[in-house]
């Protein structure tokens, strides 16, 4: 029986990464003290977890304050990573060319231990816009693109997932069919106010879903009759890229309305109901 990769964690390198993440997280330099406390280790731990980190480059400190911050190694991960995802370096001049049809911001979206990340974003050169996803994660289910991804996972995996019964379990669930039989789904300012969020998954070998194409309208022009057409192009270019092949998936739309003051009940599945099946990771790139 295949163990789980989890059994093979090494601790202090989990450590390492969450001093690391911690930083990434930080608005600017943060000192040993401040991450002991955010990361619940032991003040001494952590001053050798950074250590470490600071001779290899991963990390610099400010010799006046004593503080640190990401070094210039962390930048050339990241650098590489752009250059050697197939995901990102396929997708670039397709999200590009769809940023300017629509005039509107895109980014590829991708799922990550609970988080949705953007590892590209092509920001609207309009002077109203929506901001690009830069540097920025979401809890997956707090975000169109990370619901539309979670819902796309296998049925034991969303079993644990949606296990707390929460407001935002409740509405993956509620939509779990529609988000497989889709693949996409369209926000309007139900989960961040006054953007509209409509997102299309892309598919890679297998037609395993790698992740996602997000367009972010400001919502007094958004037009959706006008801007999906191009979306579903430009996902159904990528897909077939990455080695995927035509879905016969029908196609129907689905939206999240905007909650209204008084509170709607939420029905689940019925009982017996089974999900369809399907087949089964920020930097910012200037135009």
């Amino acid at each position: 029986m295949k163990r789980e990769k989890s059994n093979y964690m090494i601790q202090s390198v989990s450590h390492a990464l969450d001093v690391l993440e911690e930083l990434c997280k930080a608005a600017g330099e943060v000192g040993v003290t401040e991450l002991s406390k955010r990361l619940k280790l032991h003040k001494n731990n952590v001053f050798r977890l950074l250590a470490t980190l600071e001779l290899r480059g991963y990390v610099d400190q400010n010799k006046e304050t004593e503080d640190y911050r990401l070094g210039v190694k962390a930048l050339q991960m990241g650098q590489s990573y752009l250059t050697q995802s197939s995901l990102v370096g396929r997708g670039l001049p397709i999200i590009k060319t769809l940023s300017e049809a629509t005039g509107e911001t895109v980014s590829i979206a991708v799922l990550q231990a609970g988080n949705v990340q953007f590892p590209v974003s092509i920001e609207s050169k309009r002077p109203v816009k929506a901001a690009p996803r830069i540097a920025i994660s979401f809890p997956a289910k707090m975000n169109a693109a990370g619901r539309l991804l979670t819902a796309q996972l296998s049925d034991m995996a969303l079993n644990d997932i949606l296990a707390g019964n929460t407001v935002q379990d409740v509405a993956i669930r509620n939509q779990l069919v529609e988000l497989r039989s889709t693949g996409q789904i369209i926000d309007r300012g139900a989960i961040e106010a006054d953007v509209v969020s409509i997102c299309k998954i892309v598919r890679g070998n297998n037609n395993e879903v790698v992740g996602a194409i997000e367009v972010l309208v400001p919502q007094y022009r958004a037009k959706i009759d006008a801007i999906m057409p191009k979306i579903e192009e430009a996902a159904t270019a990528l897909s077939t890229a990455l080695g995927a092949t035509r879905s016969t998936a029908p196609t129907i739309e689905k939206e999240i309305v905007a909650p209204s003051s008084t509170p709607q009940p939420t029905t689940p599945l019925p009982a017996g109901t089974q999900p369809q099946p399907i087949a089964g990771g920020v930097a910012r790139v200037m135009k």
